[in-house]
């Protein structure tokens, strides 16, 4: 079959490796930007269709389903000896997410954010649960209000369905969440990053947030079945899921200095055939001197700037492991830049196990590795995903990572 997507611009999607995944076909990604000479040589099977397409394809269309018609927009096109018909899986794929996660939106006060494409496919979901929704945007539509009019203290769903704060603008974020006072969840549509900026903001703030990797892998089982004109076991979603968690997610290892982290990234690397990234010596080849003789000259303030610009830059990474340096997690915006596409790994060591060792600013005598302990033991919880003892054995700790990353 001659399946693919087609959006502009498209260089985030992770489309291709899911579709394959699912069930095995290749498929392809069209960046186009002549959607009238795409759509009438009709060269395709089926395809998914995305931002700036959703409701610009309609007028190529035979037929559109009943659920596309009530949205108004269209994301899947299949290609019927000739006569395309236009579906929308983004509603599924959405309320799929909803069902899974138990996320009850019953009676609540929802916004979308965005009147695009997605944003009509997420109303036409919560509409039936709740009949107090919003739709906001940037400029004043029918049906919509604008940023300013939001009410946002009595907000208690949040939902992004803009691509703003998508790889590589990661650094973008569409609301700011202070005053959101009786806020509950935020959803964020954006799937790359898995979690994004947004999603960074909420969690810091204990509230629930959830990303739009599981809604892309929803919406395409969807698509497939469209396309193949069968049903599909429904757990390739999940195993869908599991895979691109494994294949590009990285693994960053947070924890003390001389708590192992470099060596369990290595271990760890040659047991999963992954290329291993050391912070340190990346920060090192970036500033041309060592750690310590930067720290000397410039001070930690310079230090944790360029420190923040490697983790920056590791995004684009994709299934690497990554080693950080012991004082990573007292800088928020740099953690934020390794969790956005990484399972954090807190790497535990007991306090008479540490060392000090010349080569380490911030390094000293016992009572100043406990003191420091105690300084950012918080902040190791606070953005470790899993927590690992690394006080036995080296295959022990492997084996221990493995059980657990297993488990996500």
């Amino acid at each position: 079959m001659k399946l693919g997507l087609i959006g502009h611009p498209l260089g985030h999607s992770w489309s291709n490796l899911i579709h394959k995944r699912m069930i095995g076909e290749d498929y392809e990604m069209w960046d186009i930007e002549d959607i009238d000479s795409f759509m009438k040589k009709k060269n395709f099977d089926g395809i998914n269709v995305t931002i700036p397409y959703k409701e610009r394809v309609i007028p190529y269309l035979d037929e559109i389903d009943e659920l596309a018609k009530r949205i108004g927009a269209i994301n899947c096109i299949k290609n019927d000896h000739g006569k395309l018909i236009g579906y929308n899986t983004d509603a599924l794929g959405f309320k799929q997410v909803l069902i899974n996660n138990k996320i009850d939106i019953k009676d609540k006060k929802i916004a979308i954010l965005g009147s695009g494409g997605v944003s009509k496919a997420i109303y036409e979901v919560v509409k039936q649960d709740s009949n107090d929704i919003v739709i906001v945007s940037r400029t004043k539509k029918n049906n919509c209000i604008t940023y300013e009019e939001l009410d946002i203290g009595s907000i208690q769903v949040l939902i992004n369905a803009t691509p703003i704060g998508m790889y590589p603008k990661v650094d973008e974020c569409i609301i700011d969440l202070d005053g959101f006072d009786n806020l509950e969840v935020v959803i964020d549509v954006v799937a790359n990053p898995i979690c994004t900026k947004l999603m960074f903001e909420a969690k810091k703030r204990n509230i629930k947030a959830y990303g739009g990797l599981e809604m892309l892998v929803s919406q395409a089982y969807c698509a497939d079945e469209i396309f193949l004109d069968k049903k599909l076991d429904v757990s390739l979603v999940d195993d869908c899921l599991k895979y691109l968690k494994k294949t590009m997610c990285n693994i960053v290892f947070i924890g003390m200095p001389t708590s192992g982290k470099s060596t369990i990234s290595k271990e760890l690397g040659l047991r999963l055939n992954k290329e291993v990234e050391e912070m340190d010596e990346l920060i090192e080849k970036k500033i041309g001197c060592t750690i310590s003789e930067f720290f000397k000259e410039k001070g930690e303030e310079e230090f944790r700037k360029v420190e923040r610009e490697v983790a920056k830059e590791l995004l684009n990474k994709k299934g690497v492991i990554i080693s950080s340096g012991g004082g990573v997690v007292t800088q928020e915006r740099t953690m934020q830049y390794l969790k956005m596409n990484s399972i954090v790994i807190w790497l535990k060591r007991n306090l008479d196990k540490l060392f000090s060792s010349e080569d380490r600013p911030l390094t000293g005598d016992e009572t100043y590795m406990k003191n420091l302990y105690n300084q950012r033991k918080d902040l190791y919880k606070k953005y470790a995903d899993i927590e690992i003892e690394n006080n036995e054995s080296i295959p022990l700790t492997i084996e221990d990572i493995l059980i657990k990353i297993g488990e996500l």
